[in-house]
This record gives structure tokens, sequence and C-alpha cells, in this order.
């Protein structure tokens, strides 16, 4: 986990556990002591209510951690399935779990086992009885170890396995495999918190055919409202896996074809449509009925007909009493478990009814979802899907274009100025070098968020530079815009360091100066050049071969 997924953690923590917690029992303690104490102790709580879905408030009060915990930092009695889980949880990113700590988990595991509640805190004593019934009761002792490190230490692993081995001395309903409760899992479970619902529903389909080649797959026809119903109750989550989401009727041919089509004849719909594909992660046949069937479905998703079932909702909302029940499509439906990519496969094959850019495929990256749910914890929007809402950028909304902009002109490769005036969609095609750099697979959201937010007062701020000047130098403001930003940028990276999303005033703050002798330094060794040149300021600027070694010069002159 990076150090900006440990912090969103760790506000997690204090925002939905901390307040829940026991008292921790020494109070003499600085403030900051405790504060940190009790984030630490909530990671306990965190990894209970994962690992068993439990309401927070219930994880909480089942945390022990405190000073003197002889190694257990939470106990919790799962009756529904008589199971006792033990907890120990470091809340460290850098130092593995030790030997020590596995020592130290171990002997109070052994304690609590065979009852010696004198060794522990006042947090476990206070639930003795509770304890006591627990042990009478499990049928299971689960060991639990959460951590955040990379890895659990051979050494620690050795102590833990040779404990859990001897049967002999142990209460044999202690089992031999302890849960590891890593960072992957950990991420996993802390970007869930911001996950589109899964679509679980079902669907008649007409005539089905099931086809076995490699994939479970059924093909046949659904009755157009159906799709229209599902798309009523679940909006965009029922899209969640296609490239983007309905771009509304004004945006294609193709829709308005379609709105004609349900009002002149729906009964001819079927064969002037190019169907929907849809991918489900379980698919149930149920009973079969005078040629059709029912089907259950888990994790729906229509990843071709987006715009067929967006436009035939938006006429059927318009046009109540138009009868479209005759209206039928194909559909191919295919089974893929969760985390298979073959799902992104189909998804990039099959969208090309309506214009396809490369940037739309970008949606299929998982990269952005995940930088969707990131900046979702400090209540930023971020936009990477094609959708007809209006997400016009503001404070709280991103688009992906505007990140990637920005991402750009942080980026070290003095390319990227004449990329962004010259070729700005290599940015957005995820096949892309230029895509791979300004998004790379450890890209954390809040340096996202910043490299934007920066951008914005640095176009705001040149904007009106340009608007004041005239002449050579109102041009070299207009077209050089990408080369005094990424001058800026790149002499202050560490702008973007932060464990926070810098406000628009700290964005101002930061650039009023930097900027302001870049622009200068920019203006006065461009015009020099240009008076040397036949090129005027946008041949100039679009040119990799004079902007490139332009921005190095620049760049290792400083300012």
């Amino acid at each position: 986990m990076t150090e900006d997924q440990i912090a969103l953690l760790k506000q997690q923590l204090s925002q939905v556990f901390v307040p829940h917690l026991p008292p921790l029992l020494d109070l003499t303690k600085p403030p900051e002591h405790r504060t940190d104490k009790n984030i630490s102790r909530a990671f306990a709580a965190f990894s209970l209510q994962k690992l068993l879905k439990l309401a927070p408030v219930t994880a909480a009060k089942a945390v022990v951690d405190d000073y003197e915990d002889n190694g257990l930092d939470a106990i919790h009695y799962h009756q529904a399935s008589r199971r006792l889980f033990i907890v120990q949880a470091k809340l460290r990113a850098i130092q593995t779990f030790s030997q020590e700590d596995a020592q130290s988990f171990v002997a109070g595991v052994r304690d609590l086992v065979n009852q010696k509640y004198e060794r522990f805190n006042k947090n476990v004593t206070d639930r003795q009885s509770e304890m006591e019934i627990a042990l009478d009761d499990a049928t299971e002792i689960l060991p639990v170890i959460a951590h955040v490190s990379e890895s659990i230490s051979e050494h620690a692993k050795a102590v833990i396995n040779h404990f859990l081995a001897d049967r002999e001395t142990l209460d044999g309903r202690l089992q031999q495999s302890w849960v590891d409760f890593g960072p992957t899992q950990v991420l996993d479970e802390l970007l869930a918190e911001h996950a589109t619902a899964p679509v679980d529903d079902s669907l008649l389909i007409f005539g089905a055919q099931r086809i076995d080649i490699q994939r479970i797959t059924y093909c046949g026809q659904v009755a157009l409202t159906d799709l229209v119903a599902l798309y009523t109750k679940h909006g965009n989550r029922l899209l969640e896996k296609n490239i983007r989401y309905f771009l509304g009727t004004s945006s294609s041919g193709v829709n308005e074809a379609i709105h004609e089509t349900l009002r002149t004849g729906p009964a001819n719909f079927f064969h002037l449509s190019n169907g929907v594909t849809a991918t489900a992660h379980t698919i149930s046949p149920k009973a079969s009925r005078d040629g059709s069937r029912r089907f259950e479905l888990k994790g729906l998703s229509i990843i071709n007909g987006a715009q067929t079932v967006g436009a035939s909702h938006h006429f059927t909302t318009a046009n109540p009493d138009v009868d479209i029940s005759a209206a039928r499509v194909l559909l191919t439906l295919i089974q893929v478990a969760p985390g298979d990519r073959f799902g992104a496969d189909v998804t990039r094959a099959r969208n090309h009814q309506n214009p396809v850019s490369p940037s739309h495929f970008a949606a299929l990256d998982d990269i952005q979802e995940r930088l969707r749910r990131e900046l979702a914890f400090d209540k930023v929007m971020y936009r990477y899907r094609p959708e007809a809402k209006d997400t016009t950028p503001g404070l709280d909304v991103i688009m992906i274009d505007e990140a990637a902009e920005a991402l750009a002109l942080f980026h070290p490769d003095p390319g990227f100025p004449v990329t962004l005036k010259r070729e700005p969609s290599k940015l957005l095609d995820s096949s892309s070098t230029e895509y791979a750099k300004v998004f790379p697979r450890d890209l954390e959201g809040r340096r996202l968020a910043n490299a934007v937010r920066l951008y914005r007062r640095a176009c705001t701020v040149l904007a009106e530079n340009e608007h004041a000047a005239s002449g050579t130098e109102k041009l070299i403001y207009r077209h050089g815009r990408y080369v005094i930003m990424w001058l800026a940028f790149n002499a202050h990276a560490q702008w973007l360091k932060r464990d926070d999303v810098m406000t628009p005033a700290d964005a101002s703050a930061l650039l009023s100066i930097p900027l302001d002798k870049w622009r200068e330094k920019v203006r006065a060794a461009a015009a020099a050049d240009l008076d040397a040149s036949v090129k005027g300021p946008l041949a100039y600027f679009r040119n990799l071969t004079n902007t490139r070694p332009f921005v190095v010069k620049l760049r290792e002159a400083g300012v």
C-alpha cells in the first residue's frame, strides 16, 4: 500500500471506528499519542468488520488493544458460525510483522485459550464472562494477523506455525491455518467502500440457446420493455462494465434512429438493431414456459448496447402512451467471473455501433476505477467514462481529460508540452506510451487531484496574462502556456507530495510567484528565438525540434 492509501485507511479508521472503541485505559499519554494509538487500535476493528461483515460498532466493541494487552488486539465470537476470532493487527507500512510480534501474539492466544485472564488488561477482564461462554461454545478458534506491510517475516511465520502445530498441548479447536489479512485484501476492502453495487436481477429470454464454447453463453430474444425496466431500476449501475454510459439522443444518429423505429414500427426493432451483449458473474436458468425461460443473474452488466437501452428508456419516459411491447432485441449473455479480463476484451471488441474513440477504452483500465474510489474518500467525483449527464468540471468534479493534461505537465518528459499542443488524444489512448506515463499503476488519487487543482489555477492566471498582453507577447502566452506550466510544475514536483487534497486557495498561494517568474522567462527566451526564426509562436510551440531543446535549456538554467 502507498503512503496515500495508508492515509485514506487512517482517515476511514478515524471517522468510522474510533468513536466506538472502548476508552483508552491510560489517559496520561499526550493527546497526539492517544490519537495515533486509537487509529492503530481501530485497524483491528476494521479487519474484523471486513472479514465477518459486521457492523462497525460491533467490530469496534471487540477491540481489546491497549497498553499491556498481552499481544491481542481484538477478540470476537461469531455466534452464527460458532467461531472465535483472535486478532493481532499492525498498522505499520514499512516495518515487517516480526518474530517478536508473533511471539507476543502466540503468548496471548495461549493465555486466552487457557483462560488466564489475570494476564490481560481491563478490556479483557471486563469481558471475562463473555469470553468464558465463547470458549465453551466455540467449535473453531481462528488466529488472525492483520497488517499493511508487504510481508510477514519467515521467522514470524515459523513461530506461529510451530505453535499451531502442537496439537498435544493446545486446544484442538485452534485451526492450524491462520488468517493472513494483508495489504492487498486491506486495500480491496477499503476501496470497496465506494464500489458500485453489483446488479443482481432476473431476465426473461425467448428461445434461449446455450452455447458452450469456452464460456457459458446464452443467445435469445428479450423484450425491449424488460431491458428498459432494468435500466429504470438500476440506472447506470447496469452499464458499469461498458466503456460509456448513455450519451443522450442528440449525441448520436443511431440513438435518434432508435426513437424513430420505436415511434413508427416497434415490431421491426429486432431486425434493425445490432443487439445487446451482457455479462454476468453467475447465470442460473429457471423454469421455462411458452418458449421463454427466466434467468437469475448475479453481477449483470450490459457491455454493448448502452445506447440502445438508454435511448429506449428515454423514449418511453417521453412517450408513456406509445406501446412498444412488440419490440424485441437479440441478447448475447456471457458468464464471466469477477476480475476476469475476458469481459474487458469482449467490451473492447463489440463496441463499434456508435463512433468510438481510443479514449473511451480508458474506461476498461482498472486503475481508473481505483482512482475514482480513492478520490471519493475526499468528496471528489472523478469521471472517466463518457456519459450524457452534464459534468462541467468544478471544485468537486474532475474529468479524465483534464486529469491527463494536468498529470502530463508534471511528468519530467519535456516532449509533453508539444504532445498537449499537437496530439492531446494520445494521453487518453490506453494503448499509448503517453497514457502509461500519465496514468502509471502506482498513481495516487490525491496526486491526481492536486495536479488538477494546480493546473486549473495556472490556466486561469495565464489566460489573464494573455488577455492583458498584445502582439507577439499575447501569442507566446496563448501557444506557449503548456511550456510555462511544464517548467513551473517540474521545478516544484514536491507540490503533489501532500497527504491531503489542496484547496484552490492553496494552489493559488503555491503558484503565485513561481508561475510568474517562469512566464516572464519563457516570454523573454521565446521572443529572442522568434526574432531569429521565420516561424510564428503557433508553429514554434507545435514543433518538437524547437520546443524540446527550448524547455530543456530553460529547465537547466532555472529561475
